[in-house]
């Protein structure tokens, strides 16, 4: 997001904020003794519970992962020609 200011930070910087702040996520998700998947939030979009944010955040990584692969497919893609890729199947 260019409000954001993404492309302004210091990526290496911004990994080690990003690893640190999910050390800190993972270690509290672990700390949980039995938590409520079901414990809901009347949320101005509907209600959404403990579990949908859970799946939500999983799903959210996901979709980054996608984008990553996405952006190293067409890097190679570009590097790589005139030689074709379609013999290895089709992006």
């Amino acid at each position: 997001m260019t409000q954001r200011r993404y492309n302004e930070q210091n990526p290496g910087e911004s990994i080690d904020d990003f690893l640190a702040a999910r050390e800190a996520s993972l270690l509290w998700l672990k700390g949980l003794s039995s938590p409520n998947w079901e414990a809901a939030y009347d949320a101005p979009f509907g209600q959404i519970t403990a579990g949908d944010i859970f799946a939500a955040w999983v799903a959210h990584d996901l979709l980054h992962m996608r984008q990553l692969v996405g952006l190293h497919w067409a890097y190679a893609k570009r590097k790589v020609d005139p030689y074709r890729t379609d013999y290895a199947g089709t992006w």
